[in-house]
């Protein structure tokens, strides 16, 4: 009878193991901009990854998977940019250099 508890309790806690990951974890804005090596945009009070005007950003960092989720509702243009397992994002602005949405993925997976 000890075993089969114990079968029991490890398929039990296996299958609700992911239940407690969740969206409320979130990255700091200090994490992003450093992560994207973000600089202050004199124009449009947003960001621009590396300094490039290019590569501007919205002032709006997205810090977790329901702020990713709210801003990829309503993205027509595919302008937000996330993490690989969406949790953490940023909003481009056009115009938008595609090479950098590959660079600012890439820096977001890191976190």
């Amino acid at each position: 009878m000890g075993r089969r508890w114990l079968v029991w309790a490890v398929v039990a806690g296996a299958a609700l193991a992911p239940v407690g990951c969740g969206s409320d974890e979130q990255v700091s804005n200090g994490d992003i901009v450093d992560a994207l090596r973000l600089e202050r945009s004199k124009d449009t009070g947003g960001y621009a990854i590396g300094g490039d005007p290019f590569c501007e950003v919205s002032d709006e960092l997205l810090n977790d998977s329901d702020e990713v989720d709210a801003a990829s509702k309503g993205d027509k243009l595919g302008l937000v940019i996330t993490d690989s397992e969406q949790s953490v994002g940023v909003e481009a602005v056009p115009p938008f250099d595609p090479k950098c949405a590959k660079k600012a993925k890439r820096e977001l997976n890191r976190l």
